[in-house]
């Protein structure tokens, strides 16, 4: 299997902080073959030191790949996932209780969403936290694999909502879940398993919000991510149409394809 990768991070045109984080990982292994891990963490705005949540939980997910799941990579294919599910869940929990007892120490309140897929062969298991996304997309269509976990999408579920509503509601940027503020973090977790070639995006909201899945197919399937370039530059572009529809809050996109 290629991968081809890029991360795109941007304060936009309104916040003079930057308060996301996101990262790729990729190694090869005997048993399992090529694998990777892709992350976006964003922190949340309305809180102090949003900035410095999406960082530690980046780099506890950078630290978990790299020396929690080699340990792993000898297991049958079974047992791996099912250990590397209740292992993140293990981390995910510990990451949030850090920062939140980071914040106390510090008088303050701190919290940040988390969004991730770690992809082994043709299967992924994804994680998610809060309001940032992860997308598959593939030649025809782009689907989002995660439900945000927010007021805005408890309306919608409810029928209490419509879409069209949404951006003028008050409550659309509360968040029902995020890692440090919330005080039992129970992650979204979904297994599934990629068809043919296939680009993988994390997000944060400041991507997607104002973006279609139409969008983000043609600029991202994998017949356009012809080269990790190609693929940053499309990122780009998508991020200052993003921006020319009054998105004010930060961009990061962390986007890898998958050729099978």
């Amino acid at each position: 299997m290629n991968v081809k990768a890029c991360v795109f991070t941007d304060r936009g045109k309104v916040r003079r902080v930057n308060q996301d984080a996101a990262m790729i990982k990729v190694a090869g292994t005997r048993r399992h073959g090529r694998i990777s891990f892709v992350a976006v963490c964003d922190g949340m705005g309305g809180l102090s030191k949003g900035e410095v949540a999406s960082c530690k939980a980046i780099r506890a997910l950078e630290n978990w790949f790299c020396e929690e799941l080699p340990l792993m990579q000898n297991m049958c294919e079974e047992k791996l996932w099912d250990t590397a599910e209740v292992s993140l869940r293990r981390l995910i929990a510990k990451t949030s209780g850090e920062i939140r007892r980071y914040g106390k120490h510090r008088g303050i309140n701190l919290g940040t969403t988390l969004t991730a897929l770690l992809q082994i062969g043709h299967r992924y298991l994804a994680f998610n936290v809060g309001d940032s996304r992860l997308y598959v997309i593939d030649r025809a269509s782009a689907a989002a694999i995660t439900r945000d976990q927010s007021v805005i999408q408890d309306k919608l579920d409810r029928g209490l909502l419509k879409p069209e509503d949404v951006s003028s509601d008050p409550e659309r940027n509360v968040l029902l879940q995020s890692i440090g503020s919330s005080g039992g973090v129970e992650p979204q977790v979904t297994r599934g398993e990629f068809r043919g070639d296939v680009t993988v995006v994390a997000c944060s909201d400041g991507f997607w919000r104002t973006l279609e899945k139409t969008e983000l197919h043609d600029k991202l399937c994998p017949q356009m991510c012809v080269t990790p370039e190609d693929m940053l530059e499309e990122c780009r572009k998508l991020a200052e149409t993003a921006w020319s529809r009054k998105e004010e809050d930060n961009i990061s996109v962390a986007a890898m394809c998958l050729e099978y």
